[in-house]
């Protein structure tokens, strides 16, 4: 928090409001389930200590997880508006700039600036930049986070027989990944056959085929951190032509991964990958970036992406993604978890990705 509150001393910010569930945890360790209730945290840069503002119901989990231990709660029938403004008024803020996240719903920001003299600003790219370098405890956490995902690729991958439907091995998966201390699964996508070559298909009942690709993209959330895997395997035999393919992506994904250091721009990673494919003359069927930020949120900076000219730096963590879709036919994609250190990157996640036939 101190570097927060150093960015608002120079940028005239009189506080932060902090709303989503991504940064309470960040800030104060714990998140709440507030659904349309307002919850948040008042952080002033000068004026006195954090005070989290929450629902009655998540008062009791607010004081066992909350690093910041001044708790303000209103219930149901009161208005959240008249705590906010109360906390407002004793941290001496009625005139000052909050810094506010650009997700803030409208309501909410209308309650703060309508409560006082208060003006409020854009402090998404604050969150961002903060946020963009991990600890050495929040990779450990990512690294497990990788390895739980991991297992339940493994566990689909064993399940995989003609006649089960992409549904069932999804429930696999999550099944092994829930039981190995997955926190949440947000996303299970399960794809075979022509499914696999939709980059963000979803799962349905159609059962595998013998000769059928399956591809498995899931993301799971572990302490709050997220891991973000693809693995493409293979049923029954890999035609010639999923041969070249998988092992064009293999490349494409090997060669992104030893281009990451810190220093190297973030663009240019993605144009290390592109350039595998297009050699190979498939570029047309690579369809999307090359990967995304990870952390408290699936997506998130740094983008591995054409455009991007973030200079990767030490703890900045990302997924590596190529992949060749073929229109009808079938799709091959391999992701990986990543984290930069000074002079290559840190693999967060160990899952074997050699051509694999079931």
């Amino acid at each position: 928090m101190k570097n927060l509150i150093e960015i608002g001393c120079k940028s005239e910010i009189g506080a932060f409001l902090v709303t989503s569930e991504k940064n309470m945890r960040y800030f104060a360790g714990f998140s709440t389930l507030a659904i349309e209730r307002f919850a948040g945290i008042v952080i002033p840069v000068e004026t006195g200590a954090p005070v989290v503002i929450v629902p009655k119901l998540e008062e009791t989990k607010a004081q066992e997880r909350s690093a910041f231990k001044e708790i303000r709660t209103y219930s149901d029938s009161e208005n959240p508006a008249v705590v906010l403004n109360k906390v407002v008024k004793e941290l001496k803020l009625e005139k000052g700039v909050f810094g506010v996240e650009g997700t803030l719903p409208f309501r909410f920001y209308r309650m703060l600036v309508e409560s006082s003299n208060i003006r409020a600003e854009d402090a998404s790219a604050t969150f961002s930049q903060l946020r963009i370098i991990k600890s050495e405890e929040e990779l450990k956490t990512m690294q497990k986070a990788a390895d739980i995902v991991a297992g339940g690729i493994k566990a689909g991958i064993e399940f995989i027989r003609p006649g089960v439907s992409e549904l069932a091995i999804s429930s696999e998966i999550e099944r092994t990944i829930k039981e190995n201390g997955g926190e949440s699964i947000p996303f299970c996508i399960v794809l075979s056959g022509a499914n696999s070559a939709l980059p963000h298909g979803e799962t349905t009942s159609r059962k595998v085929d013998a000769k059928d690709v399956v591809l498995m993209d899931i993301g799971a959330v572990y302490d709050g951190y997220y891991a973000d895997l693809t693995r493409t395997v293979f049923v029954g035999e890999a035609t010639k032509k999923q041969r070249e393919i998988y092992h064009v992506v293999a490349q494409a994904e090997e060669a992104a991964i030893k281009s990451v250091r810190s220093g190297i721009k973030a663009e240019e990673v993605d144009t290390i990958a592109r350039n595998v494919i297009e050699k190979a003359g498939y570029d047309k069927y690579f369809t999307h970036r090359t990967g995304h930020g990870l952390g408290l949120e699936v997506h998130e900076e740094p983008y591995i992406t054409q455009g991007n000219k973030t200079i990767l730096k030490p703890g900045m963590t990302f997924t590596i993604e190529p992949g060749i879709y073929l229109p009808r036919e079938f799709g091959v994609r391999i992701e990986d978890n990543i984290a930069v250190s000074e002079n290559k990157g840190r693999m967060l996640s160990k899952l074997a990705k050699e051509l694999t036939v079931i």
